[in-house]
């Protein structure tokens, strides 16, 4: 299926994550089905980060959603896939942009991610949210 394509290209994405904890990917789709962007989680340019450093890192990393964000615009886009569902900042960040659906193949078993209120953010927002089996 094309979620399962812009499903993989994130995962391929990933793969370029220097993150030892969560290395997340994201791609986007345009309405006709090609590829408009892919990201993954990183320091911002020219910045080195202590990867050691869990909770350090985490304020500091911008996330693949958001990184995939920089090369469109708004009404641009169909589809963002994540291998990481989204925090409830991309979910408002692919609100800004018009972005109806977002698929992901799994969810951050962590305290910092609300799942309940995510989905419940998604759902105001009318952004279809779903998990895909991987």
């Amino acid at each position: 299926t094309w979620d399962q394509y812009a499903l993989n290209l994130a995962h391929a994405a990933a793969s370029r994550s220097e993150d030892p904890y969560h290395q997340v990917g994201a791609a986007l789709l345009r309405f006709d089905k090609s590829v408009a962007s892919v990201g993954y989680n990183g320091a911002p340019s020219g910045v080195e980060l202590d990867w050691s450093d869990r909770d350090a890192r985490r304020v500091n990393v911008i996330h693949a959603e958001a990184n995939a964000l920089r090369f469109v615009i708004p009404d641009e886009v169909e589809l963002l896939a994540c291998t990481l569902m989204p925090c409830a900042t991309c979910v408002l960040l692919a609100s800004a942009y018009r972005i109806p659906r977002i698929v992901y193949w799994r969810e951050l078993d962590s305290p910092v991610y609300d799942i309940p209120a995510i989905r419940a953010l998604a759902e105001r927002l009318g952004i279809d949210l779903m998990k895909e089996t991987e």
